[in-house]
């Protein structure tokens, strides 16, 4: 009777928070529209008096810039380059626009700012907060405490030094110290980060080998040995490769996109209240406190034989894969696959290897604090998931399997990718569904040994779709409460399992028809896409 009457006390605070929360949020939602409507009026004002005064041009464009700027869902990426003063030789009716149109977005981000540093100090929504800063670089691109939250300082390349057009870029540390000093480096499109000076030589065929300038088909023939791979280093990830050169730079590039995307669009996940407001409260640019982490490890084989071989010893006899993250070295395996799918499985075991190494300290944490707690004689690593929702470890990374990059442009979640169409048939066509509160009481060793395995990891891509993308995102941030509870336990309630049922505020059986109604949605569009 005690316990049931604890546990009812628990989730009745838990609710009462979470309602104070979502009221939080849409009072600074609300104070975000007005910023936006206020600066849409003086910009249409501006746009008005170029007009009186003849400017039917200038009026056009300030209109358009009004429309981009205060439209909040759209937050393109800030642009690199530091913006120039408006030239004095410019006619000066032009000049005293540009000049207007200067100063209201740089008043309207900066109020955007202080109402940003107030949802995660005052409101503690970091989320919130993170989307404010990026409308804050909206509107000025040059804010130099907004790019400091973004972990981005001031460049100055002095190969530029006398281009009229240049004045300075905003990069990150790694790309600052990789393109300064004594022999600056080039992120070449085709051969990654190499010296400046090599990049004649590299273009002729030569390649760099022990100090000496050897064919590129004779490196080829030295990396074959995977001893002597080529190691392609960027920001954030190590691509060890025997294949060739440029295909492990296409795969660090292309991680690195995904990664600032997984970053930007869970940053619920990443950031903790207190790790952001770390980053706002750094006040010179360029003096980071946030260390450049080590690169995540990628193994990237010439052959499937080459990655069997390697495999052995980490996945049990018998099991097939196509790629695979080890948590115990925390390297990422993969391999040239004809069939194509080898950046599909890439972003899959990538998203694993993200999340579990952005998060290791916390669920360190947490098994000293269940140590204490259950009286346990030593502490006892924290397995996620091991009694529950295991299936939304890869049903996220089965998710952002269909993550796409096309011609710059990224997709993500669209109906008809494989992954989702498997998911509508197995509901749809075959019948199959677990209801939601029983596929969340499964843990890692239920789920991984359960007789339809195939069936689960289907239903788990599906649901993860479901609540990222029904009634336009509703329970995304649920979603990504639900990951961090996992990956980053509440250490004030270690031996409490979390539950969708709880953070989404919604009953299971609803959730079900929910689920059903997105899929045949779903089933659709996506016949409609063929």
């Amino acid at each position: 009777m005690v316990l049931c009457l604890l546990l009812w006390l628990t989730s009745t605070v838990a609710a009462q928070l979470d309602a104070r929360t979502d009221w939080r949020r849409e009072q600074f939602q609300k104070q975000r529209q007005k910023l936006m409507l206020n600066c849409r009026h003086e910009l249409s004002e501006l746009s008005r008096q170029c007009h009186e005064q003849g400017l039917s041009q200038a009026a056009q464009d300030v209109t358009a810039i009004s429309l981009e700027l205060t439209t909040t869902s759209l937050r393109p990426q800030p642009p690199s380059l530091v913006q120039l003063p408006v030239s004095n030789q410019l006619p000066s009716e032009e000049q005293l626009w540009r000049n207007r149109l200067h100063s209201i977005r740089q008043d309207k981000a900066q109020e955007l700012y202080i109402l940003a540093r107030s949802a995660l100090s005052k409101a503690k929504l970091p989320s919130l907060a993170y989307e404010l800063v990026l409308d804050v670089l909206k509107l000025a691109p040059d804010h130099k405490y907004a790019r400091a939250v973004l972990g981005q300082r001031l460049f100055n390349d002095r190969t530029r030094a006398d281009d009229p057009t240049y004045a300075g870029e905003w990069v990150s540390p790694f790309e600052a110290s990789k393109r300064s000093g004594s022999r600056p480096e080039v992120n070449h499109p085709k051969f990654g980060w190499i010296p400046a000076s090599h990049v004649p030589r590299f273009e002729q065929g030569l390649r760099y080998w022990n100090g000496n300038w050897v064919s590129e088909q004779k490196e080829a023939e030295l990396r074959r040995d995977f001893s002597n791979a080529w190691d392609i280093q960027s920001e954030h990830f190590l691509v060890r490769t025997n294949a060739s050169r440029e295909e492990g730079v296409e795969i660090s590039q292309k991680l690195e996109i995904f990664h600032d995307w997984l970053q930007t669009n869970f940053v619920g996940f990443f950031e903790t209240p207190a790790a952001l407001k770390a980053r706002f409260e750094q006040l010179r640019v360029g003096r980071s406190s946030r260390r450049m982490a080590k690169p995540m490890v990628v193994h990237y084989y010439a052959s499937r034989d080459e990655y069997d071989r390697r495999m052995r010893g980490k996945i049990p006899p018998g099991i097939v894969t196509n790629g695979f993250y080890w948590e115990q070295d925390k390297t990422c395996y993969l391999f040239r696959n004809p069939d194509g799918s080898g950046l599909s499985t890439a972003f899959h075991e990538a998203t694993h290897q993200i999340f579990d190494l952005a998060t290791l300290e916390d669920r360190l944490s947490a098994a000293r604090k269940r140590k204490i707690e259950l009286r346990q004689p030593r502490v006892v690593p924290w397995v996620m998931c091991e009694h529950s929702n295991f299936w939304m470890l890869e049903g996220i990374a089965c998710y952002v399997e269909s993550f796409e990059i096309n011609e710059g442009v990224i997709s993500v979640g669209r109906p008809d990718y494989i992954r989702f169409v498997a998911a509508q048939q197995r509901l749809l066509r075959d019948n199959f569904y677990v209801p939601l509160q029983v596929l969340s009481s499964m843990g890692k060793d239920e789920f991984q040994h359960h007789v339809n395995r195939p069936q689960l990891y289907s239903q788990g891509s599906g649901v993860a779709h479901f609540l990222l993308h029904y009634d336009d995102g509703s329970y995304r941030d649920a979603f990504v409460k639900l990951l961090s509870a996992a990956y980053r336990p509440d250490l004030r309630r270690v031996t409490e399992e979390p539950s969708l049922e709880r953070m989404t505020g919604v009953r299971f059986a609803v959730l079900d028809q929910q689920y059903r109604e997105h899929m045949e949605n779903l089933a659709t569009r996506a016949a409609a896409a063929q």
